[in-house]
């Protein structure tokens, strides 16, 4: 472990931001000092006494990594002004809006330090595997100089070059498969009841079928004992297809993913916001139960 890897600061204490610094410090152990940062002090404090971590208070800590891994572009802008970014490599984990990481890139690049766009495929069980999958685009030296902290995490990194915000569009083009997907297979679930065909044989036959895939085989469980705890929640999937949107300036009218939005969003709507994403099963249930 190079010598400016043994301290670190991170940013956001999210289900996602939780399982990524407890890998990094179950990885590294004493060999590394965590500072962690979170609105939510009591949080921050939990997971201090779990992980063994100083929190950030006032004073921004001496090193030279720092990770945000936050909600979306608003909050990432927030916590900007409290880090001092001279000879600082930020590492952004959050998934952005496009334009909004080209503006962090300029932003922490015109103060001394270099920005990696580093958004996350996957959630907080191959997180706290390290078996996520990154997608990265900034200097390649930076890059070099933090890739023995990624590789604690992932299984797969993507490394695009010095071409932000190239893995944010990417991301979002993930997250659009992600989300219309989740739909249709809740979907077909709650359409298989209406039926009369048990959730439990929809998910045998779409398991060795049409719907076999890795979030089928992620969420099935959540689906039949009906535990929505978050993985990856509605709110989230819900502002990475509005990113979309908001990037690709089309008509909401056109696409699948649009539609998908509308669905996340009516399922936010109905209360669904803070489980995770596969609880839109619920929303199709209650549509299609006067139909």
């Amino acid at each position: 472990m190079t010598e400016e890897s043994r301290s670190i600061a991170f940013l956001g204490l999210g289900n996602l931001g939780r399982a990524i610094a407890k890998r990094l410090k179950e990885v590294f152990k004493d060999n590394i000092v965590l500072y962690i940062w979170s609105r939510d002090i009591a949080r921050a404090e939990a997971f201090a006494s779990e992980v063994g971590g100083i929190i950030i208070r006032k004073k921004f800590p001496d090193v030279n990594i720092v990770f945000t891994c936050l909600f979306d572009s608003s909050a990432v802008e927030s916590v900007m002004p409290m880090i001092p970014k001279e000879k600082k490599i930020i590492v952004d984990m959050t998934t952005n809006l496009p334009e909004k990481a080209v503006e962090f890139q300029n932003l922490v690049e015109g103060e001394g330090g270099k920005y990696i766009e580093c958004p996350v495929v996957g959630s907080v069980i191959p997180a706290s595997q390290g078996k996520l999958t990154l997608l990265v685009c900034g200097d390649e030296d930076a890059y070099k100089r933090i890739k023995e902290l990624l590789d604690a995490i992932a299984s797969k990194i993507f490394y695009f070059g010095n071409k932000v915000p190239f893995a944010s569009k990417m991301k979002l083009v993930n997250n659009l498969v992600l989300g219309v997907f989740m739909a249709g297979i809740a979907e077909a679930i709650a359409v298989g009841e209406k039926l009369g065909i048990p959730p439990e044989i929809s998910l045998d036959v779409l398991s060795a079928g049409a719907g076999r895939s890795q979030i089928l085989e992620a969420k099935k469980e959540k689906i039949l004992n009906l535990d929505f705890s978050p993985h990856f929640s509605t709110s989230l999937i819900r502002k990475d297809l509005q990113y979309l949107l908001k990037t690709l300036r089309i008509s909401k009218d056109t696409f699948l993913f649009s539609l998908a939005e509308r669905l996340y969003n009516s399922a936010q709507k109905n209360g669904l916001s803070q489980l995770d994403f596969s609880s839109i099963y619920l929303l199709y249930k209650e549509l299609l139960k006067n139909q």
